[in-house]
């Protein structure tokens, strides 16, 4: 397949060079056949005349052919050989300089996902600073080194070491503006059925870890872009805030994306480069119905998976529940039984995919039961009952999340689960159950204040990467 030109100027070494050293050669010919054709002129008019001097013409050019030809072979064939040489050796160290290029992407597991369209690239579309041209294939090679010329003219970076990364870029499929183009992506879908918790969970997850974990860990957070710094500042703060939450509504425009992600960027002195944190939300219907206006491509690449479940959802435990609830819980109740929602989320799997239906998913997944300050849910696997585990067997505060995962799995089996238990062992090789309430009592009844909602991410964060595992280690997760 024929790559696209770009917009800058080729390099030296992979075209001017070659054709300067094609006009020496031609200038250096053209000498030796003027010289040639002199002579021979000074022998056609002594034609007459035989003499010394004609002879000595007629020597004289005969010598001019065969030794100017052969010292124009000898002398443009060894410019060409030097030459040859020198720009070989150029070819092998722009191909080191490319390769460096490369292995530091895939070692440091760098690559862009288009929060959008959902695609991946290990290289974006950037633009150029000054007149905006779109450079497709921005790595070493053919138009420079460490930086190549636009045809505006304006010098851009094209390698790590130069920056690459602080150049705007857009993604090549949907043209979305991207940030964070050299980073490693961290993308956790949070998926569920309708008002399992999810868009509560991920409010009180963000709030959470910028303004308490990064600030206790030395964590940097950069927002993704102005538009997230908006959306951060004027919706999630003022949920958190307000003790509110908003329905994520089903996308009905086809050309926006069902799918919504927030992200923001971590930095510490622990790990280089920066993580991209990806969030991702979709509404209960569009997911379990797919009716995604995109492929949800993510689930190729994604580090870990949040599945809600809304305990309110399952008939036997909410038989123990009935009196104690609010009416406002009673409103906000999933009624999707949770083995169809897992089923619909497993064909959206191999679908997207292309996974086989006996193969085990490495990715881990974390279970959450959402609306865990419903007062009757936390007599059977609240804190208390946890404790009183581990008081009874001696266990240290490290088992902690050990102990939390083996009661709600025996809940969750006590309580017509057991289907879907076995399901999620079967079928994913790390996975791990947590309890959560993401506002902490009923909502709109004052600020969130959550419980149980960092520690199903940071489980996943230190699954997925060992130096964010180095930096947000505030809780011990034991092989379940």
């Amino acid at each position: 397949m024929k790559r696209e030109k770009q917009p800058a100027k080729v390099s030296y070494f992979f075209g001017p060079g070659w054709k300067n050293l094609g006009e020496f050669t031609k200038i250096f010919w053209n000498l030796n056949r003027d010289d040639v054709r002199k002579r021979q002129k000074k022998f056609e008019s002594g034609m007459g005349v035989m003499s010394i001097r004609g002879v000595a013409n007629l020597i004289s050019c005969f010598m001019l052919i065969l030794f100017g030809t052969a010292f124009f072979v000898i002398i443009s064939g060894a410019v060409s050989v030097i030459l040859g040489i020198a720009y070989i050796i150029v070819y092998i160290l722009f191909f080191i300089v490319w390769l460096t290029d490369r292995i530091y992407l895939l070692r440091k597991r760098i690559f862009v996902a288009c929060p959008n369209c959902k695609e991946k690239y290990l290289i974006p579309t950037y633009r150029c600073p000054n007149c905006n041209r779109k450079h497709t294939r921005l790595t070493p090679g053919k138009y420079g080194a460490f930086y190549r010329t636009c045809e505006c003219g304006e010098k851009i970076p094209c390698h790590f070491l130069t920056k690459r990364g602080s150049l705007a870029a857009e993604c090549p499929n949907c043209g979305y503006s991207l940030s964070g183009t050299e980073t490693v992506p961290i993308c956790v879908p949070v998926i569920g059925g309708r008002s399992a918790g999810k868009t509560a969970y991920i409010t009180a997850f963000v709030y959470e870890f910028i303004e308490k974990v990064a600030p206790r860990n030395g964590l940097r957070i950069r927002h993704y872009n102005q538009k997230m710094t908006t959306f951060y500042n004027q919706e999630i703060k003022e949920d958190y805030l307000h003790g509110t939450t908003r329905m994520t509504k089903t996308e009905n425009d086809i050309s926006q994306a069902s799918t919504k992600a927030f992200n923001f960027m971590v930095g510490s002195d622990k790990f280089s480069p920066e993580r991209l944190v990806q969030i991702y939300d979709v509404a209960g219907e569009s997911f379990i119905d797919n009716t995604e206006n995109e492929e949800q491509l993510q689930y190729k690449y994604c580090q870990g998976i949040v599945f809600m479940i809304d305990p309110l959802a399952i008939p036997m435990a909410r038989n123990h529940m009935d009196e104690k609830i609010s009416e406002v819980d009673k409103n906000s109740v999933g009624t999707m039984d949770m083995d169809i929602i897992l089923d619909a989320f497993m064909n959206k799997l191999r679908q997207i995919t292309g996974k086989s239906v006996d193969k085990v998913i490495s990715t881990p997944i974390a279970i959450v039961i959402s609306k865990g300050d419903i007062k009757t849910l936390s007599s059977f696997i609240g804190e208390e009952v946890i404790s009183d585990y581990m008081i009874k067997h001696e266990l240290s505060m490290d088992s902690y999340m050990d102990v939390q995962d083996k009661i709600i799995r025996q809940f969750l089996n006590d309580n017509g689960m057991a289907g879907f238990v076995n399901n999620i062992d079967l079928k994913f090789k790390n996975n791990r159950y947590f309890i959560c309430s993401a506002i902490g009592h009923t909502r709109e009844a004052g600020h969130y204040n959550p419980k149980g909602v960092l520690e199903p991410m940071e489980w996943i964060f230190q699954k997925a990467d060992p130096a964010m595992k180095n930096a947000w280690n505030e809780h011990k997760f034991g092989n379940n």
